[in-house]
């Protein structure tokens, strides 16, 4: 595994535990992750993580939630609901490129949850990029001040 690979699993497990009610207990949180295995530096950066897309949440929920009618954030795996975050709250952030965090994302399902969460994380983390491409402006539609 590669080092931004373990940040995002260790981000998950952090924000799992936040979610599970763990959010006032970081140092608890962090030292299960240096009990799971990892290392010191890589367990601060995935808490750094946690903490900035768990502060995030309530955007990337109401970002999510459209794409999710039919199976709102209660309904949700814990796991699903926070890999959801996580991949958003990058792909929002532009931390990493859109197709990173979405295939990130699958991955990490893939290893915690259900056999049907790598079709629904990827279904709602691809219609999520595709809607915020269709936001932005186009760039090469912009004029460039010159007279005509």
């Amino acid at each position: 595994m590669n080092d931004h690979h373990v940040i995002r699993r260790g981000a998950l497990l952090a924000l799992c535990q936040f979610d599970a009610g763990r959010e006032g207990d970081p140092d608890l949180v962090r030292d299960g992750l240096l009990g799971g295995g990892i290392d010191e530096r890589l367990a601060d950066a995935a808490m750094a993580l946690a903490a900035e897309s768990w502060a995030a949440r309530e955007d990337m929920d109401a970002l999510i939630a459209p794409l999710t009618a039919d199976w709102p954030r209660h309904r949700q795996p814990l796991v699903d609901r926070c890999v959801l975050r996580l991949a958003a709250f990058e792909i929002t952030s532009g931390r990493v490129p859109p197709k990173v965090a979405i295939t990130e994302a699958i991955e990490l399902v893939r290893e915690f949850s259900t056999a049907d969460s790598p079709r629904f994380v990827n279904g709602v983390l691809d219609r999520l990029w595709h809607d915020a491409a269709e936001a932005q402006p186009d760039e090469t539609s912009t004029t460039t001040g010159e007279p005509s």
